[in-house]
């Protein structure tokens, strides 16, 4: 007996007893906690009466089980006379004869209010996830353990299929074989970080795809997300543009290498016939415009061919031996007054200046930021150069009193083939691209820095040893 007590007051589980009138009987201790009613109001009464919201579904339940028929896990919902609104009930119901005679019906009721909450809840979570996957890329699937238990319409569009079709498949059923290892590598690690795949439509077709997956719930269940992007477009303008930036490369590299020879014979003429002494006022200018035409045309093959050493081997080589930075830039300054007399170059010196560098390399940054400064400042303006030397390395600086450089193109300024609104129409816009080259391979930088009353200033701090040395 004391087993059945404690049955019929177990936890969780609603029990009662209607007689053939289908009026209460017996209520037990959790009922009545679950409907919040006193167990005197049950008593002789019946279900319509005690329970009335819930009486439309239980009727038919109840006239059932006293006609014999055993109801096994029903569920409905309405109020038990409990605040709070609804619930959600498990009912079951199973007929009681006494002495072969119908004597009434049991009645077990389980409250899953909360169980049926969270699980509407979770479905509104999922649902939510979805709504924000569908707009925030190309296409989702779910999967549990590399098959698919569900594919949204744009994944499967993106892959000439159905979601239908996709279910129950695996996921490297829909990626290429050169990716397949890939990701099954990154489903087994669970890799979050997004990677790229190539994908493998219904028809063959490849395509390019950024795949990112994160774990989520579905139907209770742990599962995997996975989003994609179609990066096809991206990827094919990203390789025509590999393939243009290659084929310029080798373009500049041979027209810069195969000029140089037909240009050295023409400056050889050149100065022979400057040497001669034979040519008339006219003749000798003439000869000194193309003579002066040919030295740019050198200047440019020279740049193109610095432009493309730095992209195809990764930079420009550097040997650096033992210089003096002063007289260096004694050689380049007196040259530019010589050919450029009407014009001054001012150099200040201070400071330790000896060190291990370049000599053409450094020479020529010397002379790019020099030229620069001439053929961006007024004539009657000087160009101002500085050099600084102190424990660790050499700051030079180059001034201009130019017309400042606009903020929006400072960001581009040592980009190849960038030339100022300004710039002279000579040039291929190579020359502070390569300046930025020479200062990095020595293991320096430079920087500009320009505006109304201070003009332009370039500024380039090298390490008094180039690395290496």
């Amino acid at each position: 007996m004391s087993c059945l007590a404690a049955l019929l007051q177990a936890p969780g589980l609603g029990l009662a007893f209607l007689d053939a009138g289908l009026c209460f009987r017996f209520v037990n201790t959790t009922l009545i906690t679950q409907s919040t009613l006193p167990g005197s109001a049950y008593e002789g009464r019946t279900v319509g009466e005690v329970w009335p919201m819930l009486a439309a579904a239980l009727a038919p339940l109840l006239q059932q089980a006293l006609a014999g028929e055993p109801i096994l896990g029903a569920r409905v919902t309405g109020s038990l006379g409990a605040p709070g609104g609804p619930r959600h009930l498990r009912v079951s119901l199973m007929p009681a004869s006494l002495g072969g005679l119908r004597s009434g019906v049991s009645l077990m009721v389980e409250d899953e209010t909360a169980r049926v909450t969270q699980e509407v809840m979770l479905r509104e979570s999922e649902a939510r996830l979805r709504d924000l996957a569908s707009v925030s890329c190309d296409g989702y699937c779910l999967h549990e353990g590399g098959v698919i238990l569900e594919a949204s319409q744009a994944m499967a569009s993106l892959l000439g299929t159905s979601p239908e079709e996709m279910v129950g498949q695996s996921v490297v059923r829909w990626i290429a074989p050169e990716s397949r290892e890939a990701v099954q590598r990154a489903t087994a690690r669970q890799v979050v970080a997004p990677y790229e795949a190539t994908g493998l439509r219904a028809d063959g077709k490849r395509l390019f795809l950024e795949v990112l997956g994160r774990p989520t719930v579905y139907k209770g269940r742990d599962v995997r997300m996975v989003t994609v992007w179609d990066i096809s477009a991206r990827k094919a303008a990203e390789e025509a543009a590999t393939r243009a930036d290659s084929f310029r490369e080798q373009l500049l590299g041979v027209v810069g290498h195969d000029l140089r020879s037909p240009l050295y014979t023409m400056q050889l003429s050149l100065g022979a016939l400057e040497r001669n002494g034979e040519l008339n006022e006219s003749q000798g200018r003439q000869v000194s415009h193309v003579a002066a035409a040919a030295r740019r045309m050198e200047r440019m093959i020279h740049e193109l061919l610095d432009y493309t050493r730095a992209r195809l081997a990764g930079g420009i080589p550097v040997l650096a031996t033992p210089q003096s930075m002063d007289k260096l830039l004694g050689r380049v300054v007196e040259q530019y007054r010589v050919s450029h007399p009407h014009r001054q170059v001012i150099s200040k010196v201070e400071g330790e200046m000896h060190g291990t560098w370049d000599e053409s390399r450094i020479v020529q940054l010397l002379d790019n930021l020099v030229g620069n400064g001439l053929r961006h400042s007024p004539a009657e303006s000087a160009v101002e150069v500085r050099l600084a030397g102190s424990a660790d390395g050499m700051t030079l600086s180059v001034r201009n009193e130019g017309i400042p450089v606009p903020l929006e193109d400072r960001a581009t300024l040592f980009e190849p083939f960038k030339r100022g609104k300004h710039a002279a129409g000579d040039g291929l816009g190579l020359g502070l691209y390569i300046v930025r080259q020479i200062a990095t391979a020595h293991g320096g930088r430079i920087s500009v820095e320009s505006g109304v009353g201070l003009g332009t200033r370039f500024v380039v701090w090298l390490p008094r040893h180039a690395p290496g040395t």
